[in-house]
Formats: C-alpha cells, structure tokens, sequence
C-alpha cells in the first residue's frame, strides 16, 4: 500500500499538486480534472483513534492504543456549476484495531466464538487486540462556506473482508506473537461520516452503529473514530 500510494502521488504531482488555488478546504491529492472544470478526481488519506462503545461490562478498551488507518485511493468530485455543493464517491482500504486496556485480559477463539479469557501466567507484557481491513466507498455531500472552510456529511459503506485476534506478549527472553483468523467479523457496516474542512486539513468523525462481530460470534460492541483526514 505504502508504495503504491508514493508512486500514485508522485504521478499525481506531474498533473498538479493540489486544487488550493480553486478550493482550499478540498485537501487531499489531486488526480486530475475530471469531466467539467470544476469536477476533479483526488486521493485522501487519514489516521484517527478508535474508541470502541457499547462494549459488555468488565471489557474495557484503550483508546489511544486503538487506531485505525485509511486510504482512499481514488474519489470522484462533482460540484454542478456555480453551485458551493460537492457530490463525492470514492473507493478505498481502512485498517482498524481494537486493543483490551491493561495486561490481565486476552480475546482468545473458542470454537467459532471470539471470547474474553484470563491469560497464563507465562504471558508478560501481554497485548490483545482485534484487527478488521476493509474495502470501502465514502459517499459525502460537502458544503463550502469559504475558500477554506467547508463541511461534509455522508456515510461510508464497508466490506469487512479481513479480521484477526493478536496476542502479543513475553514468554521470558522470547517475544510470542499469536495471530488467529475467521473471527466472524461482520461482513458488510454502514458507517455515519462527517468532516470539518480547514484550509487543507479535515478534522472527521466516524460512527459505526452495527457491531464489529457478529452477534453470534462473539462480544457486541461499537466503533466511534475520530481524526485527521487529508
């Protein structure tokens, strides 16, 4: 992904580095004009902290130890003419985790059921967390109100096609890293999305009112995330 995207956004520099002479508040890479003058093609990136909601008592999570990345790798602008209103559709990969808070706690694969256990007493320093990689598709409606200032409001349709339990921790000198598949994370979420634009950096917040596993599957809770979006 990393070089994929260095190689997009050196091409894209040879098109034009940015629209800031047009729009400030539109950020991110721009890919090129795309039918009308006014209509262009970017490439966004952000990074924001997870804060899980809704979780079952006794399953607390730490925040600024969950994150999640993302890239959306192509997003198609349209602004009908003379009008403050953007129309966006884009296509992209988001990386979420979710770590358990403290060093007393462990998501462990029971059966075809992800549950929350006590570890050995040979695991120091112990990390457990849940790992989801999605394909998505930001649909957003941005309002400009100045050349650098601008909101959005949409949703964000997910295809939830990866997930894993780590277990991260000391058995003595040696470093173990446990990885477990097919926790039955749920496949397709919608996600609530707004944005505040300034100049060229957006401050996002997203909300995930279905479940990160599925309900038979294992614990039931919520993502909330917030961040930086460029």
């Amino acid at each position: 992904m990393a070089f994929l995207a260095v190689g997009i956004t050196a091409n894209a520099e040879t098109m034009t580095v940015s629209a800031a002479n047009e729009n400030d508040s539109k950020g991110g890479v721009d890919l090129g004009k795309g039918k009308d003058e006014d209509d262009r093609w970017s490439m966004h990136f952000y990074l924001g902290v997870d804060v899980p909601t809704g979780a079952p008592d006794g399953m607390k999570f730490a925040p600024f130890r969950s994150w999640e990345i993302g890239w959306t790798i192509a997003q198609y602008d349209y602004t009908p003419k003379n009008s403050k209103t953007t129309l966006s559709a884009g296509l992209g990969l988001n990386w979420r985790n979710y770590t358990l808070s403290g060093h007393d706690k462990l998501f462990a694969k029971v059966t075809d059921q992800v549950v929350m256990g006590k570890p050995l007493t040979n695991m120091d320093d112990l990390s457990s967390k849940i790992h989801t990689v999605s394909l998505n598709m930001p649909l957003l409606v941005s309002q400009q109100f100045s050349k650098h200032f601008g909101i959005s409001l949409g949703a964000q349709l997910n295809w939830n096609y990866y997930g894993r339990v780590n277990n991260y921790y000391n058995d003595g000198d040696d470093e173990v890293n446990v990885s477990t598949k097919n926790i039955g994370q749920r496949p397709f979420t919608v996600d609530v999305l707004g944005m505040v634009h300034v100049s060229r950096v957006s401050i996002y917040c997203k909300y995930s009112p279905m479940s990160v596993l599925k309900t038979d599957r294992g614990p039931e809770f919520k993502s909330l995330a917030f961040g930086i979006y460029f």
